[in-house]
C-alpha cells in the first residue's frame, strides 16, 4: 500500500515539474562515457542493476530529432556510481520501477554523437566529466 502512495506521489512530482522543463542540449565531449560494472558474468545475460533517482522524458515528438532523448539518472547498486542513462524516446518507455533495473550489456551502445537533446528543469545540471551511457533499461517482471 504505501508502495502504491510513493508511485503516486512520485508521478504527481513529474507532472508538476514537467510544467518547468526546457530543451536543453548536452554535449558529449564534456562528460566521460562509462565502463558499466556488471553485476553477473554470464557472457549473454550480464547486466547491471541500477536505482533511478530521476526520469525526465522526451518532451518533443520522438522520432523528429535522432539526438532526442529520455535522460534516466540512476545509481548503479554495486558502486554506488551515479550513471546519466540516455534512452531512445518512445510512448513505451513507461515507469513501473525505479529500485533493482538492469542495465544489460548487449543493449549499452556506442553513439557517435556530439550532443543529445533532453527536456529537464532550468536548473537541472549535468556535472562535467560525468559518467553517461546510452542503454535501454529492462524491468524483471516476477
Amino acid at each position: 500500500m504505501k508502495l502504491k502512495y510513493l508511485f503516486l506521489l512520485l508521478a504527481a512530482a513529474l507532472i508538476f515539474s514537467c510544467s518547468m522543463l526546457e530543451q536543453r542540449k548536452v554535449y558529449l565531449n564534456k562528460l566521460q562515457a562509462a565502463k558499466v560494472k556488471m553485476e553477473t558474468t554470464n557472457a549473454e545475460d550480464s547486466c547491471a542493476i541500477v536505482d533511478i533517482l530521476w526520469f525526465f522524458p522526451s518532451m518533443k515528438r520522438c522520432g523528429i530529432d535522432k539526438e532526442q532523448v529520455n535522460l534516466y539518472v540512476c545509481k548503479q547498486e554495486s558502486t554506488g556510481d551515479t550513471l546519466y542513462v540516455f534512452a531512445e524516446c518512445g510512448p513505451d518507455k513507461a515507469l513501473p520501477f525505479f529500485k533493482g533495473v538492469n542495465i544489460m550489456k548487449g543493449d549499452i551502445k556506442r553513439k557517435d554523437l556530439k550532443e543529445v537533446i533532453v527536456s529537464v528543469p532550468e536548473n537541472f545540471i549535468i556535472p562535467k566529466k560525468a559518467k553517461y551511457v546510452f542503454s535501454e533499461l529492462f524491468w524483471l517482471e516476477d
